[in-house]
């Protein structure tokens, strides 16, 4: 190397250097700045604060958000791109502290009565029914419920059907109108601008990467859909009925006629009113006033709604489980699409998980892990890393159970090979044992532009690149990697259910089934939540007194005081416009993964039906 070229090499070291101390320092100070602006909000908040107390209150069950088995950081996800932009991130409800809720609110005396307001909390059908059946448990013990929202959708309406009392905004009306499936089909598209996808896919049933291949919905998507849809829409519209005390069919017949319906009478709450589907069509006002008659609050201010206690105030109120055993069982979660790297809200990260899980199999005290699923699936390989560290907690002698939630698909069920035993609710969403990868070229972009790829290659392996069409050697090998995969984890499949290869094969082939089905077809072992797992755990390990260690992502110092901090204000900060782009730019926060990369992807894009808040 020559004298020039070293010194140029030199200077440039010394110039990133100097770039990475500078932005990290401004960063510090800003963050130091902003923290010390906070001192006087946060010494405020954490001073002695008065005991809340449930008497003569109206709990006020309204979460607004999304509901999840284990939220990532922070009571409420708050980030600090969120504060600075002017808001926060989905609050996260847990669905376990729902239902803790619900169930003591349903034997308390000291309650007036349980207002409802969920049309805002965006949920699976599977917690949904859960919280359905914890608010009609409330009213069964004669506590009164009364519901409210501007709209209902399906899950919305299934949980407030079960109050004594269903109220709805005059503007609003019941959306209850089944289940539908509609994706966007860009074949044509990708046609259009030149861009080619090649897919490869292991699994008849597969369907995720559909949307590249073609314009219209396959019938075996068809199929697979209404297979799991249907039993579970005639479940949640009996369960509509039966808490409205509706004729059979109800439901029904309001969907398939709303259009005429609506024409009829386009005052649609109204409607809902005559049908049955709600009590009273009220204003805002009018529901604050007839709150206030039922429920008059301390002041005695008609103008202000009854005294009441949130869902977290309430929560601390509750007993907690006053085990203090040696004996501990690990809950570790997999909540969100499976990828590589940390953990983060919607994000399964494998390096988290895998830590929590070394983490558990390093603990003496831990007798037995519980695997608790709730996730599409994902990347393959971040799938595979997890599944090795749960088999190293096998090994150690110690039993692994798995509690499938709302979802536990694809990736989801690759994640669940090494357990001892597999529980699912009746609602849950599994199955979609299946693999795909895709492959984007720009070889017809290329050539539309009167650009030409051209070079050379010191193997055969490594002359293709993604600029030039993919040459039918490349493709084979693709497709024999995919199906490779496919073949090992159908194989994972049959060796953890003690069945043969061959009769995998037709429940496998990306084909979703129900918690329901996937018993029947010997998936899973048993019908069961979260706690069932914990007990069955517990048996295996053969202890009877046991606490419950649930494994969360850890926080560095400073990320955990900045979640105090973020989490004690109640004020938003205006902070300069360059400052926000500092900190987009430098915050370990602002990751986009993409689904759609070149890894192998074992996910259900059936499975992203959730609900729209």
């Amino acid at each position: 190397m020559s004298k020039s070229n070293s010194i140029w090499k030199q200077a440039d070291s010394f110039l990133a250097m100097t770039r990475k101390i500078l932005v990290n320092g401004v960063t510090a100070i800003v963050l130091i700045a902003i923290t010390f602006s906070f001192i006087g909000g946060i010494f405020a908040s954490f001073g002695e604060s008065e005991e809340v107390t449930a008497e003569n209150k109206v709990l006020w069950f309204k979460p607004i958000g999304v509901v999840v088995d284990t939220e990532v950081v922070g009571s409420n996800n708050v980030s600090i791109e969120g504060l600075l932009n002017g808001g926060s991130n989905a609050e996260q409800y847990e669905l376990q502290d729902l239902l803790d809720v619900l169930n003591a609110a349903a034997t308390d005396d000291d309650l007036s009565a349980v207002y409802v307001n969920v049309s805002q909390l965006g949920m699976y059908w599977a917690s949904a029914f859960k919280i359905a059946e914890a608010v009609k448990n409330v009213k069964d013990n004669g506590k009164r419920v009364i519901a409210y929202a501007e709209r209902y959708g399906n899950n919305a309406y299934l949980i407030s059907s079960q109050a004594n009392e269903v109220l709805v905004n005059e503007y609003g009306g019941v959306e209850a109108f089944g289940f539908s499936r509609k994706r966007e089909y860009y074949v044509d598209l990708y046609e259009n601008i030149k861009l080619n996808y090649n897919v490869f896919t292991a699994g008849d049933f597969k369907s995720g990467p559909e949307p590249y291949t073609r314009d219209s919905m396959s019938e075996n998507d068809k199929i697979a859909w209404n297979a799991f849809a249907e039993p579970m829409w005639e479940k949640m519209t009996s369960m509509m009925e039966s808490g409205r005390k509706l004729p059979k069919g109800t439901i029904q017949n309001y969907g398939d006629n709303a259009h005429v319906l609506f024409t009829e009478n386009p005052e649609t709450a109204e409607v809902a009113l005559n049908l049955g589907l709600v009590d009273k069509v009220v204003t805002r006002e009018e529901i604050r006033n007839y709150m206030f008659e039922q429920f008059p609050n301390e002041e005695d201010d008609m103008y202000a709604f009854p005294d009441s206690i949130s869902i977290y105030d309430y929560l601390d109120t509750i007993e907690a489980d006053a085990s203090k055993s040696s004996n501990k069982i690990a809950v570790v979660n997999i909540e969100g699409a499976i990828m590589t790297g940390e953990a983060a809200y919607g994000i399964a990260g494998s390096d988290t998980i895998v830590k929590n899980i070394q983490s558990a199999t390093k603990d003496q005290d831990i007798k037995a892990m519980v695997l608790r699923v709730n996730s599409p699936g994902g990347d393959v390989w971040a799938s595979e890393l997890i599944t090795n560290a749960l088999k190293e907690f096998k090994d150690s002698g110690r039993p692994v159970v798995t509690s499938m939630g709302d979802v536990a698909a694809s990736g989801g069920v690759w994640v669940t090979t090494n357990s001892d035993e597999i529980w699912a609710e009746e609602n849950t969403l599994t199955g979609s044992i299946g693999v795909y990868g895709i492959i984007p070229t720009m070889d017809g972009l290329y050539d539309w532009a009167g650009i030409s790829v051209d070079g050379v290659s010191s193997t055969k392996a490594g002359e293709w690149d993604e600029r030039e069409a993919m040459p039918d050697y490349v493709k084979n090998i693709i497709q024999s990697n995919i199906d490779n995969i496919y073949k090992k984890f159908v194989t994972k499949v049959a060796e953890n259910r003690d069945m043969a290869y061959v009769d995998v094969l037709p429940i496998a082939g990306g084909r979703i089934w129900s918690g329901v089905k996937a018993l029947e077809l010997g998936l899973v072992d048993k019908m069961g939540d979260l706690e069932d797992a914990l007990s069955s755990a517990a048996d295996m390990a053969d202890i009877e007194d046991y606490s419950v260690k649930t494994y969360r992502k850890e926080l560095d110092p400073l990320d955990a005081f900045l979640q105090e901090v973020l989490e004690n204000i109640d004020y938003q900060v205006k902070v300069d416009p360059r400052i926000k782009i500092l900190l987009n730019k430098t915050s370990k926060y602002s990751k986009i993964i993409s689904l759609e990369d070149e890894s192998i992807m074992a996910y259900c894009f059936e499975c992203d039906a959730i609900e729209n808040l």
